[in-house]
Formats: structure tokens, sequence, C-alpha cells
């Protein structure tokens, strides 16, 4: 018995969920040639602008390299 689902129904979602539109925000690159050398960076958005945290460094990314993300970060936009 049991197998209790904590509360989460089966099958499709509820109308009243909403449409599940989801914004990127954030998203961890790597800086490097390989992996054996380099480092993660993570860039995340705010107020419509791409920051980049690199370790200390602090900064607006120039050239947002969105296409070579290792793990993305979303959102639920219409929450």
């Amino acid at each position: 018995g049991g197998g209790g689902g904590g509360g989460v129904a089966a099958g499709p979602l509820a109308p009243e969920d909403g449409t599940g539109v989801y914004e990127l925000f954030g998203f961890i690159s790597h800086m490097g040639a390989n992996t054996a050398c380099g480092h993660y960076v993570c860039h995340i958005k705010k107020g419509g602008k791409w920051v980049i945290f690199n370790d200390r460094k602090v900064a607006f990314s120039e050239a947002t390299p969105l296409d070579r993300g290792y793990m993305y970060f979303f959102r639920r936009a219409d929450a």
C-alpha cells in the first residue's frame, strides 16, 4: 500500500495551472581550452542585462555565450 504521491495529480495539468511559459534567467558555462583546464562561471540575467560572475569579478557580459552553457536555469514566466 501507501504510494502516496504527495498531493501531485497524475495526468495532464489542470487548466488553472497556466500556460507553462518559462524564461531563461541564468546558466553555467566553462572558460578554458577543455574541461581539464579553465573554470566554470555563472551568467545571470538582471534588469534585462546579462551579468557574469567569474570568481571575485562581477561585470556586465559583453558577449554572452548562450550556446555554450553546461547548465541552464529557467523560471516560470506566468506564475
